[in-house]
C-alpha cells in the first residue's frame, strides 16, 4: 500500500513557508538592512547606513510609523538628515507598500536635481526598491519613475500642470519653508485660476487613502520668523523635543541606590536604553538657557518625563564656553579713580578645545565625547499632548548631531561668535544651526531703517524710472472711502548672478481719486488722449515697455463695490483680504470663491506678510540665509516714510499707530502677489538654463 503521508507533510511545509509573511520591520530596522548612502549624496560617511550612529533618528521613526499617525512635520537645522529621513520613509514605501508617492520640491528645478542627484543613486543601492524598478526611456524620468504595482513622481512648487491627474499614499514636502504657495494665476488670456497651494494639492491626492496614507514636511524656518510655515506647522503638531540623561546626575543617582519611576510599557519614541531606572537629570538640549532668548516652558511632566496634573517649569541647560572668555581691567565708567573686569572677547583655540555643555541640573559640565552616551538613552517627548493624535511635529537640531555628522558644541559656540554683532549672520546661525525661527522681540520701522535699504540699493534711480531690465510690473491698491492708495513694482532676475535671484523695485505710488483712474495709472484703460500708460527701460540703444500684468485691491472697506470692480471693470486686479491663519487654514494664501463664485478673493496670512516686508525686506534685508533684494528708489517722499513707518510689533501682531499706514498694507499686498511673480520667473530661469544647456 502507497503511503502518502510523508508527501502530505512536505506539501504542508512548503505552504506554510510560502505563505508565511514577513515579519514587519521598524523604518530604521528596515533601512539598516537595505539602505546605503551614496558617494554623489555628499554624506559624510558613505557606504551601508547605520542609524545608531544618529540613534534619536529610531525614535522619530517610530513615532512616524504608528498606523494613526499621517502627518509628521520635522523642523530642523541643515545638515541632521532630515532630508535622508524622507527619503529612508520613501524607500521604505516603495518597496514595502502598494500605493504610490509623490515628491514635491521648491521649484521643478530643485526637484529633478533632487531625482537625478540624490534619489537614483540611492534607488541603485537599495536592492528591494531596485528590484520593483521598470527603468525605460518613457518609465524612467527626472519627474515620473515607474515601479511595479506604484508610481515616484517629482513635482515642482507651482507647477500647476503637473499637480492633478493622480493618486498617492505618500506624499513628502521638501522644504517646505521654500515652496511657494496658492496664486491666483492670471493672465490677458484669464487661462485659469489655483484654488488652494502646491502643499494643499499635494496633499488632497492622498484623500483615497484616509487609513494609511503618510504626510511628511521637512523644511529648516526660513521666512517671517515665527510665522514661518514649517514653525507653525511643528506648533500644530504633537512638538516633540528629544530628551536626553545627564550623565553625572544618572553616575550620582546610580551609586546612591535612587531608582526613579518608568512606565509599566516602553512609550513609542523611547529607546530600549533609555529604560534604566537610575538615569536622570532629563533635558533637552538647548543652546542657552537665558530666559530672554530661551525660555523655559511649563510641562504636563516632570523632571523624570512622567505625566503630572498641572504642569512643571523645565530646566535648561546651555552650550557652555565661558572658560574661553578674555577680560581685562577697564576704568570704571561711574568712579574714574576705579577700575572693573570688562570682557574683551574669546580665546578661539579654548571654544574648539574646552567647549562643554552645562547640565540643567547639576550644573555640571558634560564633555563632548559624553554625547554618544546620551543619544543612545534618548526618549522623544511630547509639549503639547493635546495636539491632533494623526499629526506628529518634531524638532531637531545640531545639538544633538555627532562631531563626525556635521555637529560638535565647539563647531556650534564657534559659529555663534562669527554671527555675533552681525544681525544678518545671527538669523543665519538660528535659522540654520538651531533649527528655530528668528524671533524678533516688540519692535517697529523706523526711516533709519528705509535708509539701509537705499544703501542696500545697487543703483541709483527715481520715481518713475526701472533700474534694470524687469520682466513684469504689479499693482496694489489700498482703497478709502474717496479715494486709494497705490503701489507699482517691477520684477526681475539678476542674471548675472550664478543663482538667478529675484530682484523687485518700488516705481511709483501715491493716491487716485477713482478706480477707473487706478485702471489708468496701471496701464490697463487709456487715458483721456487715448494713450495708455507705460514705464520704459532703455537697453542698447532699443527702449522696452511696460504694463502692470497683475494687480490686488483691498476688499476690506467697500467690499461689495470692489468685488463689483474686479469682475466687471479690470482683468489684472483681484480683491485682497488680510486675515489671521484660522481663516487661512493655515497657508499664506487661501484663495476663497466669492461674488456668486465669480471671483477668486485672495485671502492672505497679514501679520507673515507683515514680518516678512517690515524685516526680511526692510530691516534686515534677509530670510534665513538668503538675501532679499527690495530696492527703493532715492526719492521717496515723506508721505511714503511716515506710511511704512507707522506700524510697531506688539506681541504676535503689528499695529499702527496713527491708522496712516495705507502704502504699507500696499507694500505687504506686493508680497502675496510676488508668489505669483515667482512662479513665472521660475520658468524663465530654467528656460534660459535649457538655452545654457543646449549651446554647450
Amino acid at each position: 500500500m502507497i503511503n502518502y503521508r510523508p508527501a502530505s507533510d512536505l506539501l504542508k511545509r512548503l505552504l506554510r513557508e510560502i505563505i508565511r509573511p514577513r515579519p514587519l520591520l521598524k523604518y530604521w530596522e528596515w533601512a539598516d538592512k537595505h539602505v546605503s548612502i551614496p558617494p554623489e549624496a555628499s554624506g559624510p560617511m558613505p557606504g551601508r547606513l547605520n542609524t545608531g550612529r544618529f540613534p534619536v533618528f529610531r525614535g522619530l521613526f517610530d513615532l512616524a510609523q504608528q498606523g494613526h499617525v499621517h502627518f509628521i512635520s520635522l523642523c530642523a537645522s541643515i545638515r541632521v538628515g532630515k532630508t535622508l529621513f524622507s527619503i529612508i520613509v520613501m524607500l521604505y514605501w516603495l518597496a514595502e507598500k502598494a500605493g504610490s508617492a509623490v515628491w514635491l520640491d521648491p521649484s521643478g528645478a530643485s526637484a529633478k536635481k533632487v531625482s537625478k542627484s540624490e534619489i537614483d543613486p540611492f534607488i541603485q543601492l537599495c536592492e528591494p526598491v531596485k528590484r520593483l524598478a521598470i527603468i525605460g526611456r518613457t518609465t524612467w524620468t527626472s519627474t515620473w519613475k515607474t515601479f511595479k504595482g506604484k508610481i515616484l513622481r517629482f513635482i515642482g512648487a507651482g507647477e500647476e500642470a503637473n499637480l492633478h491627474g493622480f493618486n498617492a499614499e505618500l506624499a513628502i514636502i521638501n522644504e517646505f519653508d521654500s515652496c511657494k504657495q496658492a496664486v491666483v494665476k492670471k493672465k490677458a488670456s484669464e487661462d485659469g485660476k489655483e484654488d488652494s497651494s502646491s502643499a494643499d494639492k499635494i496633499i488632497g491626492r492622498t484623500q483615497l487613502f484616509p487609513f494609511t496614507r503618510k504626510i511628511i514636511e521637512n523644511s529648516s524656518p526660513r521666512q517671517a520668523g515665527e510665522f514661518s510655515p514649517i514653525w507653525q506647522s511643528f506648533l500644530r503638531g504633537s512638538q516633540h523635543y528629544c530628551y536626553v540623561p545627564c550623565p553625572h546626575c544618572s553616575a550620582e543617582a546610580k551609586a546612591s541606590g535612587n531608582a526613579r519611576p518608568l512606565p509599566e510599557k516602553m512609550p513609542v519614541g523611547w529607546s530600549k536604553e533609555s529604560m534604566d531606572p537610575h538615569l536622570v537629570g532629563w533635558q533637552r538640549l538647548v543652546f542657552t538657557n537665558d530666559p530672554a532668548y530661551q525660555p523655559a516652558k511649563h510641562l504636563p511632566f516632570d523632571h523624570d518625563l512622567m505625566p503630572i496634573e498641572g504642569t512643571m517649569e523645565e530646566r535648561l541647560g546651555r552650550i557652555d564656553f565661558s572658560c574661553a572668555e578674555i577680560w581685562a581691567e577697564a576704568i570704571s565708567p561711574q568712579d574714574a579713580t576705579k577700575t572693573i573686569r570688562v570682557k574683551t572677547g574669546y580665546d578661539e583655540d579654548k571654544v574648539e578645545h574646552q567647549t562643554t555643555y552645562q547640565c540643567g541640573h547639576c550644573g555640571k559640565q558634560i564633555e563632548q565625547q559624553s554625547l554618544r552616551w546620551m543619544l543612545n538613552r534618548y526618549r522623544w517627548q511630547a509639549h503639547n499632548p493635546s495636539a491632533p493624535k494623526d499629526r506628529i511635529s518634531a524638532h531637531l537640531w545640531r545639538g544633538y548631531a555627532p562631531p563626525e555628522l556635521g555637529g560638535g558644541w565647539n563647531h556650534i559656540a564657534k559659529a555663534f561668535l562669527e554671527a555675533k554683532g552681525d544681525i544678518g549672520k545671527l538669523i543665519t546661525f538660528t535659522n540654520m544651526s538651531l533649527g528655530l525661527p528668528f524671533i524678533r522681540a516688540g519692535a517697529a520701522i523706523n526711516e533709519g531703517d528705509l535708509d539701509r535699504v537705499l544703501a542696500r540699493t545697487p543703483m541709483r534711480y527715481v520715481k518713475g524710472q526701472i533700474p534694470r531690465m524687469p520682466e513684469m510690473l504689479t499693482i496694489t491698491a489700498d482703497k478709502q472711502k474717496d479715494h486709494l492708495y497705490y503701489v507699482i513694482r517691477a520684477w526681475g532676475v539678476i542674471w548675472e548672478s550664478p543663482d538667478m535671484p529675484t530682484w523687485s523695485a518700488l516705481v511709483d505710488w501715491g493716491t487716485a481719486m477713482s478706480m477707473d483712474e487706478l485702471t489708468v495709472l496701471a496701464g490697463e484703460k487709456p487715458d483721456g488722449s487715448g494713450k495708455y500708460r507705460t514705464f520704459t527701460y532703455t537697453e542698447n540703444e532699443k527702449t522696452y515697455e511696460f504694463r502692470c500684468i497683475a494687480g490686488l485691491i483691498d476688499s476690506g472697506n467697500d467690499q461689495d463695490v470692489v468685488f463689483e470692480f474686479c469682475h466687471k471693470r479690470t482683468r489684472i486686479f483681484d480683491p485682497y483680504r488680510g486675515s489671521g491663519p484660522v481663516q487661512t487654514n493655515w497657508n499664506r494664501i487661501r484663495p476663497r470663491d466669492v461674488y456668486d463664485d465669480q471671483l477668486k478673493l485672495w485671502l492672505c496670512w497679514s501679520s507673515h506678510y507683515a514680518e516678512r516686508l517690515y524685516y526680511d525686506c526692510i530691516k534686515y534685508g534677509q530670510a534665513g540665509d538668503d538675501p532679499v533684494y527690495w530696492w527703493l528708489p532715492v526719492n521717496i517722499d515723506d508721505d511714503y516714510k511716515q506710511q511704512l513707518t507707522d506700524e510697531y510689533k506688539d506681541g504676535d501682531e503689528w499695529v499702527s499707530r496713527r491708522k496712516m499706514n495705507h502704502l504699507g498694507d500696499c507694500e505687504k499686498m506686493q508680497l502675496p502677489l510676488s508668489e505669483l511673480v515667482e512662479s513665472r520667473l521660475t520658468l524663465l530661469r530654467e528656460k534660459r538654463r535649457n538655452e545654457k544647456t543646449e549651446q554647450k
